[in-house]
């Protein structure tokens, strides 16, 4: 019997090691034609794979990859990383940095256990194991563990490694960030010193309470924005936003119905035909009768309700929604404003200067329990989520406590089908088991290795898709009012998931795969055989790391997805001039939530199974390897991280925190290995190293804390030691502006945290220039004009931060138009028509810059009529 399981366990672990070798060929496989794909494709497709060398402005640029075959690999390597930093931001640096420090990490590692784990676990070992496995802690045999003093030595020497590197790069982050805060850069944007803070007592939801709250702090607040109650307001905004694009559309719709009817004629040599009893809607008519023009019906999702003409019904609801809005508006801006729309809860205050703000987030500032607890700085008016901003606070405190609940019993009810996903990794232990499987140990190598380690990492991939969906909509729930904390919250609970479900579940279920074979003969030897067939579990994670590092990377390098996407959208949604503007102008972006915590996971199952299953060290440092370099070369050429999006690097402790997350999953990993393992006698054999196992558990909780607790302030907040450089860096005088001792600027003197205001149709147009407001002969000025008449020469000011105007932080449907509507001009010319017919509704409508060629494709060679555009940029 002994003998046969001997047999048995043999045939497992050599088809691991099968496996093991199909997913690495096949990884080497896919990875190179990837890559000899990017190579043939990059030249000839810069708008994918070089973006950032000319879309974005000048300063940000920049230089394109080279057009040799292979010079572009030391090009990226080459090219210093902090220049990722001052081209794309901090969050984009230090995720690089973060990947470069993995290297740091587990190339040590690689050697050292190498050169001493291997050989110990292997030779002369007198273990089971065969294959890939021999090289694990399990293939120690029972008379040979002495041998685990080399595991101990080392876990602890290696841990003091990450201790090291941890200490390092808190330290290297904190000034990395601080410099960033204060960077004349930064300091000109608004976010810099705005503050938004929640639970604002009644009492302090006016201007003029609000301001002397805020005099006690140096020059005191420059300007107040109260969340009101808007009531219908949002709804009408939105109604009129989504008329605006079925108008559009509808409109193109119509264009391109009679453009090919014109090009059919003409192929056909028929002549125009008659107007029909329509022909008040025009020449348009004569291609496109009344049937056949776009409609669509009123009631749920378009399927039901009473059947409307597009055009006619969108042109009605923009003049009659823009009436309603107006009126409202005029209400808001009188004496019974705040009556009807009432401040609620929230208010966003912009400091004079940036310390002031970091000082307001810092304060305790209210007597009462919760009141004005919540305080978020460096608030950009696009990162703000307007419907969780009149929340209160025990409202927020009940929807974190169910948004968490929520999240946990997701997490439960996952582990049944990741479980199935960890059996399926050890199938050739199970169809052994299972006799209704037994044809799964009939089949070919190759097609046991596609099943046993292909599959599983493309099985988990699909389970994670929809993950990321769910876990946003419970941080938004939760009542997180910005969209940056959001990808902050979702890091966190993403991560969670990802470790417990892509990690531990899995290494459970396969472990005990493994060892279901000699547990069915020998029920009592269940701990031993646990403690010896657990680390045989790394099988599957060497070829996760093999999926992941060759074929993921080589797949984010060649982007073909976003290749194949980028067109099939030109040809599929490219319907509207708008439409076509945003896909071949909208640059790629990220997002942090989910991207952190698939590397982080990396970091952990590779710190896990560092000593246990040595082999993992070298392929977790290929992986990062690789992530490095494509991931360089991804921010400085393709992805753009918005100011709106930029936390200044908040992601990066969150990451280290997975660190230590790994540390002690490592840890206690081997002190239970430890404490299980058992001689030839059947006693425990390695209690001491468990012991002191203990200890280093208790070492790293401690060091932990401390670095938590010395650390984390400084993430948050400019300290006050500070205060004199960016006073100098900024110009202050005793902590007002240099040039106006009382806190005003150029000559103003409105009581302070007062504002102006304006008529509706004004706000917008009070800090920047009036937008162009058009029919077909009054178009927007010719690019190279309007950008010759612009006032960025003002080299106090970035384009787009001291321009703040008194509505930057009120919701959207108080002040904000609607953008242009934009069509094409036509080849006949039957757009005029379209034109005028709009304007005679009271609706702003255009096609400067927009045409149709006679198939009836859309195309443009400018920005939307209401944006203002560089025309550095090449269209």
């Amino acid at each position: 019997m002994a003998s046969t399981g001997n047999l048995e366990n043999q045939d497992v672990t050599n088809k691991s090691t099968q496996t093991f070798i199909t997913a690495l060929v096949t990884g080497l496989i896919i990875a190179g034609a990837e890559l000899l794909a990017f190579v043939i494709l990059k030249n000839r497709f810069r708008q994918i794979y070089n973006p950032r060398s000319y879309r974005v402005p000048p300063r940000q640029r920049v230089d394109p990859l080279p057009r040799s075959f292979l010079g572009w690999i030391p090009h990226v390597i080459r090219t210093p990383a902090k220049e990722i930093m001052h081209k794309n931001g901090l969050d984009a640096y230090v995720f690089v940095r973060f990947l470069f420090l993995m290297m740091e990490i587990f190339l040590p590692f690689m050697a050292v256990t190498w050169i001493i784990l291997l050989p110990v676990d292997a030779a002369g070992s007198k273990g089971t194991q065969t294959g890939i496995t021999r090289f694990t802690f399990g293939n120690v045999g029972l008379s040979e563990q002495p041998r685990y003093a080399a595991h101990l030595i080392l876990t602890w020497l290696l841990t003091f490694w990450v201790f090291y590197l941890i200490k390092r790069e808190y330290s290297t982050y904190i000034v990395l960030r601080q410099d960033f805060l204060m960077s004349k850069d930064h300091t000109r944007l608004a976010q810099s010193k705005t503050v938004l803070v929640t639970g604002v007592p009644k009492e302090f939801l006016n201007q003029s309470s609000m301001s002397r709250f805020c005099s006690v702090l140096p020059g005191g607040s420059k300007r107040i924005w109260f969340a009101r109650d808007l009531k219908e307001l949002p709804d009408l905004y939105d109604r009129r936003e989504k008329a605006c694009k079925k108008l559009e559309s509808a409109e193109t719709k119509l264009l391109k119905l009679a453009t090919k009817q014109i090009a059919k004629n003409k192929k056909k040599n028929l002549s125009s035909p008659e107007l029909d009893a329509e022909a008040s809607k025009g020449e348009i008519t004569r291609y496109v009768p009344k049937k056949k023009r776009p409609t669509h019906k009123l009631g749920l999702l378009g399927l039901f309700g009473k059947k409307v003409d597009t055009i006619d019904w969108a042109r009605e609801e923009i003049a009659t929604t823009t009436k309603e809005l107006d009126a409202e508006r005029e209400i808001l801006l009188g004496s019974n404003g705040s009556a009807k729309y009432p401040p609620e809860s929230s208010a966003f205050i912009q400091f004079h200067t940036q310390m002031a703000a970091h000082m307001f987030a810092q304060c305790l500032n209210h007597h009462a329990p919760l009141r004005m607890s919540a305080r978020y700085l460096e608030v950009a008016q696009d990162d703000v989520i307007w419907g969780n901003l009149n929340i209160n606070p025990y409202q927020q405190r009940a929807r974190y406590a169910i948004s968490w609940a929520m999240t946990i019993g997701l997490i439960i009810l996952w582990s049944f089908p990741v479980a199935f996903v960890g059996l399926i990794s050890n199938v050739s232990a199970l169809c052994q088991q299972a006799s209704w499987l037994a044809w799964l140990c009939t089949l070919p190598v190759p097609i046991n290795g596609i099943i046993q380690g292909s599959l599983p990492p493309i099985a988990l991939a699909v389970l994670f898709i929809l993950l990321p969906i769910v876990l946003r909509l419970f941080a938004r729930f939760e009542g997180i009012p910005l969209r940056t904390g959001i990808e902050l919250s979702l890091m966190t609970r993403y991560f969670l998931f990802q470790v417990i479900h892509g990690f531990l579940i899995v290494t459970l279920a396969s472990g005990l795969v493994n060892a279901i074979p000699d547990i069915v003969n020998n029920p009592s030897s269940a701990v031993t055989l646990l403690a010896t067939q657990l680390p045989a579990a790394s099988t599957f994670f060497l070829t996760y790391f093999v999926t992941t590092s060759f074929a993921g990377a080589a797949g984010s390098l060649l982007q073909i997805a976003k290749l194949v996407v980028y067109y099939v959208k030109l040809v599929l949604l490219g319907s509207t001039p708008r439409s076509v503007f945003n896909i071949k102008y909208s640059m790629a972006t990220v997002a942090w939530g989910t991207l952190w915590p698939s590397m982080t996971l990396l970091t952990v199952i590779g710190l896990t199974y560092s000593v246990i299953a040595p082999l993992v060290c070298g392929f977790a440092f290929v992986a990062f390897a690789l992530f490095w370099f494509v991931y360089k070369y991804l921010f400085l050429l393709v992805i753009d991280t918005p100011p709106a999006t930029e936390t200044g690097g908040r992601f990066y402790p969150k990451a280290i925190t997975h660190i230590f997350v790994g540390l002690y999953i490592e840890e206690l990993c081997l002190c239970g290995l430890f404490f299980l393992a058992q001689n030839e006698n059947g006693k425990q054999s390695a209690i001491p190293e468990g012991a002191i196992m203990v200890v280093l558990i208790v070492i790293t909780a401690l060091y932990h804390i401390i670095l938590i607790k010395g650390y984390h302030p400084l993430v948050d907040y400019l300290p006050l030691s500070v205060a004199p450089k960016v006073a100098e860096q900024q110009g202050l005088t005793n902590g007002y502006p240099a040039n106006n001792a009382t806190g005003l600027e150029n000559g103003e003197a409105p009581a302070l945290g007062t504002t102006s205001r304006t008529t509706p149709r004004e706000k917008e147009q009070s800090t920047f220039p009036p937008p162009a407001r058009s029919s077909f002969e009054d178009h927007r000025k010719p690019l190279r004009e309007v950008e010759s008449n612009r006032t960025d020469q003002d080299n106090n000011t970035l384009p787009g931060d001291e321009h703040l105007d008194v509505n930057a932080f009120d919701h959207p449907a108080i002040y904000k138009d609607y953008p242009t509507v934009w069509i094409p001009k036509d080849p006949a010319g039957l757009y005029r028509d379209e034109l005028e017919g709009s304007q005679a509704a009271g609706v702003d409508i255009s096609a400067e810059g927009a045409h149709m060629d006679e198939k009836a494709k859309v195309d443009i060679d400018r920005s939307p009529p209401d944006e203002e555009w560089d025309d550095s940029q090449d269209i």
